[in-house]
């Protein structure tokens, strides 16, 4: 690595060398940084309470002390990583893998070391009883400030710890569990803990690891210091949506809480974890998240017995370093719907089958290689607008003029918040595009923007586009010509490319236009392309604007 940290070299991080460079790249990218030296993580605290306690939950392991792979260590070193004030760095973690990677394990371990292990840094001082009810804070005898004298962080454990495991289903939330409650019943710690069905507690202290489905009524009132979610694609109905907001919130009532997501890829990025997974692709994480995504590359042949082997490994740590069977992962490959298959093994997001495109045209459309991605307000500009006022989704699309006559397309997409989509905010986003651009039109139905003739009176060039109109047939079949002939490019956003994608063609007496598919997956940035397509052909000085619809009807 050309931009190789010096504390790599570190030998206390010798075992670094052997961690498969793709997931290290993986682990460490954006704004994730570099795995952390041992006085700025608890990784290593961590690692030896885990290879001392825990134990191997269902397998031909079962019971026995787990030996962390480098990938693995490397995973939890970064998860510990700690701030200069002390405070653990992530409050939030998306870990995204293929199937049979060990997420469960891995949830089931991290858990644990919450439950009863050296999960927090010293705050400096200990808590000695005197009298019945005041407590004297006197100075920690190994640490001063948390820091031990070599400059390494002093590992304690928390108070009143509560590990919360959430799932689509009881069944799937026992997953981590089952893993957790084998530590405190197979392992050195079984004197010290009550396991049973749905619960582990600490004896003669508060402290406990339970699991719940995703309901607002189990999730209310939580407070849990670390929220283990498994399999969050699964998670895609609204009330599961408002039970995670509920007990994520939870963990921002502890000092150092965690909401830890462990998934699979899913197949619809509007939902809670396609929206999570669309923002780490973006970059938008800020410092105290943690984003790692394990896909398979997008050139690999899934036909191809030797390619989806790669593909399995690429997505799937533990098949990279040689611990999963491969061939029969190969096989589970092979015996499933592809689409199905895409997603378990090779983490790949999957769109809907009946979409309006040929297979692999969107992605041809991507701008990347030689073909860059052009940032200049000056290009000519035009915006397309799709607006819901509940439960869907709204969609700003600009397309600009390369100077090589291509057309460039990007997507801004607002998601309902509580229900509702923020039409201010909309409305205050196209405001400033037309302000900063050169915008020649911004394309919209007045039926469905309700505000479009306010945006008319402070200036904006609107050109009102029904959706049901036979402009829209016109646009929909332009706007294929252009992704098929490469005419058009993206910028590859992930929640863009989805919504595109996703719909699906329907066909009337009057030519075909575009609709939800059989999914209801939200396409509204599809509409919003076709109408900035079209008004591309309409030269601004040979429109003359109607009277609002209101005025008409």
């Amino acid at each position: 690595m050309a931009d190789r940290p010096a504390h790599y070299d570190d030998p206390r991080m010798a075992w670094l060398a052997d961690v498969d460079p793709r997931f290290l790249r993986a682990l460490t990218a954006g704004s994730n940084g570099p795995v952390p030296p041992p006085e700025r993580t608890l990784g290593p605290q961590w690692c030896r309470w885990i290879e001392t306690n825990c134990r191997l939950g269902e397998g031909d392991l079962y019971g026995q002390a787990p030996k962390l792979l480098p990938w693995q260590r490397a995973l939890i070193w970064k998860l510990a990583e700690i701030r200069v004030d002390c405070r653990r760095r992530f409050r939030f973690a998306l870990i995204s893998m293929g199937k049979g990677a060990g997420k469960s394990p891995l949830g089931g371990w991290i858990g644990s070391v919450d439950l009863a292990g050296p999960a927090v840094v010293c705050p400096g001082y200990t808590t000695t009883p005197a009298g019945e009810d005041v407590d004297l804070l006197e100075p920690c005898e190994r640490c001063h400030d948390g820091w031990l004298p070599d400059g390494t962080p002093h590992a304690v454990r928390r108070t009143s710890p509560d590990v919360l495991n959430m799932a689509s289903s009881y069944e799937q939330a026992d997953l981590i569990l089952d893993e957790l409650r084998v530590t405190f019943t197979e392992g050195p710690l079984a004197p010290h803990a009550r396991a049973m069905k749905g619960l582990v507690e600490l004896k003669g202290e508060r402290g406990k690891a339970r699991r719940i489905p995703a309901t607002p009524k189990k999730a209310d009132g939580s407070k849990a210091t670390t929220l283990l979610v498994d399999e969050v694609h699964e998670m895609v109905s609204e009330r599961q949506e408002r039970a995670y907001d509920v007990a994520s919130g939870g963990t921002a009532k502890r000092q150092d809480g965690l909401t830890l997501l462990l998934s699979t890829a899913g197949d619809d990025l509007s939902t809670l974890f396609g929206r999570l997974v669309a923002k780490g692709l973006r970059g938008d994480f800020d410092d105290g998240e943690l984003f790692v995504n394990l896909t398979a590359d997008p050139v690999l042949d899934p036909t191809n017995d030797e390619d989806i082997a790669e593909g399995i490994r690429q997505a799937n740590p533990l098949a990279a370093c040689g611990v999963a069977n491969i061939a029969a992962l190969v096989s589970k490959f092979k015996s499933m719907p592809l689409f199905r298959a895409l997603r378990y093994y090779w983490n790949r997001w999957t769109a809907a089958g009946e979409s309006w495109l040929p297979a692999g045209a969107w992605d041809a459309c991507k701008a990347q290689g030689d073909t860059k991605w052009i940032v200049d307000p000056s290009l000519p500009t035009w915006l397309g607008a799709d607006m819901a006022l509940k439960r869907d989704s709204a969609a700003v699309v600009m397309v600009q003029r390369r100077p090589d006559g291509r057309l460039q397309a990007s997507a801004r997409i607002w998601w309902p918040d509580g229900g509702l989509i923020n039409q201010d905010e909309a409305d205050e986003y196209l405001r400033s595009i037309c302000a900063t651009h050169n915008v020649h039109w911004v394309a919209a139905d007045e039926a469905w923007w309700p505000t479009l003739t306010v945006l008319e009176a402070d200036g904006l060039p609107i050109f009102r586009m029904p959706q049901q109109g036979r402009n829209m047939i016109i646009a929909y079949a332009q706007t294929y010509r252009a992704i098929v002939d490469q005419v058009l490019l993206h910028d590859g956003a992930p929640d863009f490319s989805d919504q595109v994608t996703s719909a699906a063609p329907h066909t009337s007496d009057r030519g075909w236009t575009l609709k939800k598919g059989k999914q209801g997956r939200k396409i509204d940035s599809a509409p919003a392309l076709a109408g900035a397509i079209f008004a591309t052909t309409i030269p601004v000085e040979e429109v003359e604007k109607p009277p609002p619809r209101s005025a008409v009807y």
